[in-house]
């Protein structure tokens, strides 16, 4: 992790391949909003019903959002 601002995280992930060593360095930022702030882009997007669960391998770790239009 590099970086946290808000919602955003700023990652850095190196990948070295096995066959010649070649190292290959990428950045990432992922975004993590709230469940409610979630929902609400789904219902203005037009999804008519949003269900938030936990998810079934790992309770309490994670969601899963399961959206209908």
């Amino acid at each position: 992790m590099t970086n946290v601002d808000g919602e955003l995280v700023t990652f850095e992930s190196p990948t070295i391949f096995r066959t010649d060593g070649e190292r290959i360095d990428s950045t990432s930022t992922l975004r993590f909003r709230s469940k409610e702030a979630l929902c609400l882009s789904l219902t203005e997007a037009g999804f008519t019903s949003t269900e938030v669960r936990d998810l079934p391998y790992a309770p309490g770790r994670g969601s899963l959002i399961v959206a209908r239009a």
